[in-house]
């Protein structure tokens, strides 16, 4: 681990700095967190967490304040507040600030990680180390100094190396206690087993998931969970939904998932295995959270229905599937709900007024439109039902220009309001079916639909008179 540490010439000159400064002033520094677990494991490691012992928090921020700030990249240091005794230090190096702390206890005081007593007199590593989540999180390397040199060692108080080896999420200590004291482990004990290959949630830990995700699940702010679900889906979506259905967390999530005689489930893990063949993982974050809400937008869509059809442009609105999008803080709601919004009209597309329109500007409004289309495909082959291919008529809309803009509209004579964009609508649909074929047909047609019988005559007399002015000119033909 120590060569990997070299490796990375800019932190290692930066911690060795530190740790001399530190162990100077009487204190003892350690590499802490979730980067010592994967520089054992050969990963990279992101977040740099050092903790000291040994010394106090404003003797803390005099060692960081002190440290040669050219020589080492470092571009400010900011104390993150008294009571975490965290000071964070941005580097030119990192894209990450590095976190210099004291070692703490959190006593939690209320829900959902929201209220806690930190503590750091007197504590020292293996009291801090108890603090952590997972015991593989709990690993920590102590630095020594002599002279010049930097050694070190992995501390492991709570067998975090043999839970590496065995590939093992297993809590620190009593792992309901660790999840009362912050939910949001539930979760990240499902993240961290998706992001790993071939690892387990140890038997205890996940039994304490279970008992306490009915009722914890509720108190856990929306943007901590989501932010682990993102990171979780990105990583493994059908293990993460698979995980999140066995420790009951999902039907907490997301209690509108209908259940009509097969497994939801079942259903949504397809679609992932569907998605990711034919895009590749990861898959985009608006269509990991999508897929997981496929089920409760076609249960509203299908109550939306109506056998006089067909449907107009607002036609499937989804309130309740935005609702519970919006409980849930997925990031960029808007297009989470609007891919299901339009998934609903793909999937009822002959029912749709101007079906050929309606298609092109569903997947017009797309930048890239093959989230869409994977989507639709998916949802239909996960259902046993038959897909319709798009990409023909699209195609076809393409090659196709617009024989009139609204501007065109307006200068018939047809006044401004929503009966403009319908009559657009409407003449782009005749279009696409080849029932018009030329400005003139289209003029005839807006003025047809506009319901001004006199405005219709009008441009057909003006054509035809234009018409027989051109034949007047031609040449006579030899008989």
């Amino acid at each position: 681990m120590l060569g990997a540490l070299r490796r990375r010439k800019d932190l290692w000159r930066f911690v060795s700095e530190f740790c001399r400064a530190a162990e100077g002033a009487g204190g003892s520094s350690y590499l802490v967190g979730g980067i010592v677990r994967d520089l054992i494991e050969g990963r990279p490691g992101k977040d740099v967490d050092l903790m000291v012992t040994g010394i106090g928090f404003d003797a803390l921020g005099e060692i960081v304040r002190t440290l040669p700030q050219k020589q080492l990249g470092i571009r400010r240091v900011v104390a993150a507040g008294k009571q975490f005794a965290v000071y964070k230090v941005s580097t030119s190096w990192s894209g990450e600030d590095i976190d210099v702390a004291l070692a703490r206890t959190e006593l939690s005081t209320g829900p959902g990680h929201r209220q806690f007593t930190v503590r750091t007199e007197g504590i020292d590593a293996r009291d801090d180390a108890g603090r952590r989540d997972f015991t593989i999180n709990s690993l920590m390397f102590s630095f020594r100094t002599s002279g010049n040199r930097v050694t070190g060692e992995v501390i492991d108080f709570f067998g975090g190396m043999e839970d590496l080896r065995r590939k093992r999420i297993r809590g620190v200590g009593n792992p309901q206690d660790r999840i009362r004291e912050d939910p949001l482990r539930m979760l990240r004990a499902i993240r961290q087993k998706n992001e790993r290959p071939g690892y387990v949630i140890e038997k205890k830990t996940w039994q304490a998931i279970r008992r306490e995700a009915r009722g914890l699940i509720g108190t856990i702010s929306g943007e901590r969970l989501v932010g682990e679900l993102a990171k979780s889906l990105a990583a493994n979506p059908k293990g993460t939904v698979s995980d999140l259905y066995r420790a009951g967390i999902l039907p907490v999530l997301i209690p509108e998932t209908p259940d009509r005689g097969f497994c939801p489930l079942s259903r949504m893990k397809k679609r992932y295995d569907l998605l990711e063949r034919s895009l590749g993982r990861p898959l985009p974050e608006t269509l990991l959270f999508a897929n997981l809400l496929v089920d409760v937008a076609e249960d509203e869509s299908r109550h939306l229905v109506r056998p006089e059809g067909p449907f107009g442009r607002n036609a499937f609105r989804l309130p309740r599937t935005n609702a519970r999008a919006r409980l849930l803080h997925l990031p960029r709601v808007r297009k989470v709900v609007q891919m299901l919004e339009d998934l609903s009209r793909l999937s009822h597309f002959r029912m749709l007024r101007n079906p050929h329109a309606r298609i092109e500007a569903i997947f017009g409004r797309w930048e890239n439109q093959d989230p869409l289309h994977a989507l639709y495909e998916a949802t239909q082959k996960a259902a046993s039902r038959k897909s319709e291919d798009f990409r023909p008529m699209l195609a076809k809309a393409a090659k196709s220009k617009p024989l009139l803009s609204g501007d065109d509209i307006l200068a018939l004579g047809i006044p401004a309001g929503p009966q403009v964009e319908s009559i657009l609508e409407r003449v782009r649909e005749a279009t696409l079916t080849g029932a018009v074929s030329g400005r003139e047909e289209a003029e005839r047609l807006a003025a047809f639909l506009y319901g001004d019988e006199r405005l219709s005559a009008l441009l057909h007399r003006g054509r035809g008179q234009k018409s027989r002015k051109r034949e007047s000119k031609s040449p006579t033909k030899a008989k």
